[in-house]
Formats: C-alpha cells, sequence, structure tokens
C-alpha cells in the first residue's frame, strides 16, 4: 500500500488513527501540556524561541511595562485600538492615535507611527503564537505597519493548540470565524532572497509580548 492510499484509507475509517511508517502511533505535539501553568511556560519559552521580547507583567503593571517599552525602543508616535487593558492617558509617548476612523482620513500619515499596542484574542503555547483577530475596533494594519509592534495576552487565554484557539475565537463569535484571523510568530521575516534572514519586510521589525 503507497502512502497515499494509507492516508486516505486511514481518513476513510472512522475513528482510527493515522500512525507512523511502521505501525506505532504517531505522537500528540502538545501531548505533553498537561496543567494551566505548562501553558504559561511553555508559550512564555516558545515565544522566546521566535524572538519576540517577552514582558511578563500583570494588569496593574502594563502601562509602567509598556513605557519601559516605549524608552528602550526610542519611539515617538503610538497607534492603538479601541478596547486595550491600560489607561492611554498613563502612556508616556509623545503622540497618541486611536484608530477608530476610517484609514482614507489618514493613511498619507499610516507609517509615521512606528509603534503599536494590540490585543492578542488568544494565544497558543504550543507554538508560541499570538492570535490576532482583526475586527472593526482593531483592524489588521496595527500589526503591520508600525516598526514596533506590542501584544498584549491575558494569561487566561493562552490555549493548548491552534485549533483550540480558533475554536474558542468562533464560540466568542457566536459560531462563525472572523473575516481575518492572523498567528503571529515574533518579528516579520523572510528569507527568500538568498536565504538570508531578512526582518521587517511584510511587517514590524520588533515583536513584543507583554503577558499580565
Amino acid at each position: 500500500m503507497s502512502s497515499k492510499e494509507y492516508i486516505l484509507n486511514a481518513i476513510r475509517t472512522r475513528g482510527q488513527k493515522i500512525k507512523s511508517a511502521d505501525g506505532t502511533p504517531t505522537i500528540d505535539p502538545v501531548g505533553h501540556i498537561k496543567d494551566d501553568e505548562n501553558l504559561y511556560k511553555e508559550f512564555i519559552t516558545r515565544s522566546a524561541e521566535h524572538k519576540s521580547n517577552v514582558i511578563e507583567s500583570s494588569l496593574e503593571n502594563l502601562a509602567n511595562d509598556i513605557n519601559a517599552i516605549f524608552e528602550k525602543e526610542g519611539v515617538k508616535n503610538l497607534i492603538y485600538p479601541e478596547g486595550l487593558p491600560v489607561d492611554i492617558e498613563a502612556l508616556k509617548i509623545a503622540g497618541k492615535f486611536k484608530f477608530d476612523t476610517p484609514i482614507d482620513g489618514f493613511k498619507e500619515n499610516v507609517f509615521d507611527y512606528d509603534v503599536s499596542v494590540i490585543n492578542a484574542r488568544h494565544a497558543v503555547s504550543s507554538h508560541g503564537i499570538c492570535c490576532i483577530a482583526s475586527s472593526k475596533e482593531q483592524p489588521r494594519l496595527l500589526s503591520l505597519t508600525p516598526k514596533v509592534c506590542i501584544m498584549l495576552v491575558n494569561k487566561e487565554k493562552i490555549t493548548k493548540s491552534i485549533s483550540s484557539a480558533l475554536n474558542n475565537i468562533k464560540q466568542e463569535e457566536g459560531g462563525k470565524l472572523p473575516t481575518n484571523v492572523v498567528f503571529i510568530a515574533g518579528p516579520s521575516r523572510t528569507a527568500d532572497i538568498e536565504l538570508v534572514p531578512v526582518l521587517g519586510v511584510h511587517g514590524s521589525q520588533i515583536a513584543y509580548v507583554v503577558v499580565y
């Protein structure tokens, strides 16, 4: 039996788990995660491996930790969405712009904002990635154009796998996924040109994950 025939036969057989070539069951890639504490630790470790700058914070310290990032990166202009879990007035930065108007009104200035702060709907421990669901309150643009992107992750929203994150979002949206869901694993990068890694090609050059 060819590999293709084996896979198709396994799919047709309801409830049958696909096994490896030698007949042993395949290992669940997230089966080692057993409890909430491990979910948190796994996410922190994986995020750092993706070159994200991970900050372990708390709801009370969010503003101070975000201000420390502003100072470290030397950013001047913030673009942010509706519904952040932090007092915007407490953020110490020269310029603040709330993205709650159509982009046509400020598209000529969109690259003037060098930092964004956004909410992650969920985070995936097994992959160390943040799930960003675009919405009217938080447009996709916020994770694309600024040089520095700061993602806020509620530790209670860390889940085990990508499928569980998507299922959670689907339930939150009344059984329907948003039109745009993005999983972010660290700063934007590519190695298309001579296999040399380049950051910031189609997104932020510097990514921060602030877990609270």
